[in-house]
């Protein structure tokens, strides 16, 4: 198919395309392509304060658009719009697609050439003239980051492949623009040895050590310092590109300590725990040393585990950047965030976060991890993060669907196809069970944890009803660019499930 539209750079579509609060909306729409965006969402996506007239004025701004693009090119359908072109219509949909097909690849000769037929779609900085409108500021962060993920998987295919003297420049430059950015200093340093510049691959080490302590307070991460030791001491397996090098694991990011053991568990895998405070100026020290002492005491049952505090005033963009430059699979919150900068971390975050609106709530083992799910795509990301949780603990995973109610199925055959899809891809295996909609349902089970999806725009009702009632640790999980390993690629049917309002 040829490509239509083109979002990574200045916005392009077929024909002569309005500008304004109009162009703005179709690049809104272009970001979830071909998915339904909500009413709701595109209101927020283009005012910070939304006029009472803005439901109309989107309408207004709709109908622009299909005299523009053609009146079937945008549909409407409850409770939103959707952008009818194919993934390979546009080239957001074209990367992501190079992207998944050179995560297949185990050669790193194709694997590089897709990363740079991906990278080649690239004309410029991604949303940039929306600068202005509420949408754009994480999104173009996120994209972003999608970019700057698909360099360092083109840089290491071509490590692989020893092009380690021509990347040494490009590096340089890459490790400038991100000197925070470990992954990059890491393969700068690997192909400044490789080139026979070993005093100079050590320097690199010690200037990002600096940056890092300096700015962070925090040490590099143990995949640096063992490069640095390796270098130091010539190993011989530095002097080879491996093809069967195994990826790094990413680290698991919590802003507070009171979900230590919940999480820490998760993090005896070759994963990594950062702990994570901020700290007015005052206070910067002791949390610091406190925060020592509880990595030592990690340390002791096996959990590699680093720390960081430090005093922001943009705690959501910081955090974000954070979790970024260190590669994480997973942000939770743990301590609460005022809500511009919790819209700031979701917006921009590239891994899935999940927030604990009731860290007051110790752990407790022994009861069941419990997933409400009704198959929607969102909802990923929460059976995962589940499932995973139940894993690490040893204990059983609980999958809450609906019971069947007014002439409607039950969700038994959905509960069914997730845990055929937990099996093939963790491991493990799901308790269905079936409850009445709405949060008495979910509220009546007794559960360690519960993991729930988070949406876009308000809680709603049921969501409400758990922070405020529940009796187990709850966590609310937004799923991140960076996907896990269990969605499928075409979501499964949806069900109208327990979380439904009414």
């Amino acid at each position: 198919m040829t490509i239509r539209y083109r979002l990574l750079g200045p916005l392009e579509g077929p024909g002569e395309l309005p500008g304004g609060k109009p162009r703005a909306l179709l690049a809104r729409l272009l970001l979830d392509a071909p998915r339904v965006v909500s009413v709701e969402t595109l209101v927020d996506a283009l005012w910070d304060e939304a006029p009472s007239s803005a439901h109309k004025v989107v309408q207004v701004y709709v109908s622009q658009l299909r005299k523009a693009l053609g009146p079937r090119q945008i549909e409407t359908r409850a409770p939103g719009y959707l952008l009818r072109v194919e993934p390979a219509e546009h080239d957001l949909g074209e990367f992501e697609r190079l992207l998944a097909a050179a995560g297949d690849s185990a050669d790193p000769g194709p694997r590089a050439e897709l990363l740079r037929q991906a990278l080649s779609l690239w004309r410029g900085p991604a949303l940039a003239e929306f600068r202005s409108e509420p949408f754009a500021r994480g999104a173009s962060r996120r994209l972003d980051e999608l970019r700057l993920n698909a360099l360092e998987r083109r840089v290491e295919a071509e490590l692989e492949l020893g092009e380690h003297e021509r990347l040494v420049a490009e590096l340089e430059e890459l490790v400038q623009a991100e000197p925070l950015r470990e992954r990059f200093r890491q393969q700068l340093m690997l192909a400044l040895y490789r080139s026979g510049r070993q005093p100079e691959a050590l320097e690199r080490y010690r200037e990002g050590r600096r940056q890092l302590v300096e700015e962070l307070g925090l040490e590099p991460s143990p995949a640096l310092q063992q490069l640095e030791q390796a270098i130091l001491r010539q190993d011989a397996v530095l002097e080879e590109p491996s093809h069967r090098q195994p990826r790094t694991r990413g680290a698991v990011m919590c802003l507070g300590t009171a979900l230590t053991d919940l999480l820490a568990p998760l993090c005896t895998d070759g994963r990594e725990l950062l702990l994570v405070e901020l700290a007015d100026q005052a206070a910067l020290s002791e949390s610091s040393r406190r925060l020592d002492g509880l990595r030592s005491k990690l340390s002791a049952r096996g959990v590699e585990a680093r720390t960081a505090s430090f005093t922001s005033t943009a705690p959501g963009e910081d955090l974000a950047r954070l979790s970024s430059e260190q590669e994480t699979e997973l942000v939770v919150v743990g301590e609460l965030l005022e809500p511009q900068a919790l819209e700031a971390l979701l917006a921009a975050a590239p891994c899935d976060v999940a927030l604990a609106p009731r860290p007051d709530i110790d752990f407790v083992g022994g009861e069941p991890v419990i997933v409400p799910f009704g198959g929607g795509r969102e909802e990923w990301a929460a059976i995962e993060l589940g499932a995973w949780i139940a894993a690490a603990h040893g204990l059983p995973l609980r999958l809450l669907g609906t019971a069947a109610r007014g002439g409607r199925r039950d969700a038994s055959r959905l509960l069914a196809s997730a845990s055929l899809a937990l099996q093939r891809f963790a491991g493990t295996t799901a308790e269905p069970a079936l409850v009445p909609p709405g949060p008495d349902g979910i509220l009546a089970e007794r559960g360690s944890v519960v993991v729930v999806s988070l949406p876009d725009g308000d809680l709603g009702r049921t969501r409400r009803a758990l922070v405020e009632r529940t009796k187990a640790p709850l966590l609310l999980v937004r799923g991140g660019l960076r996907p896990g390993g269990l969605a499928p690629e075409r979501t499964l049917t949806r069900f109208s499930w327990s979380l439904a309002e009414g």
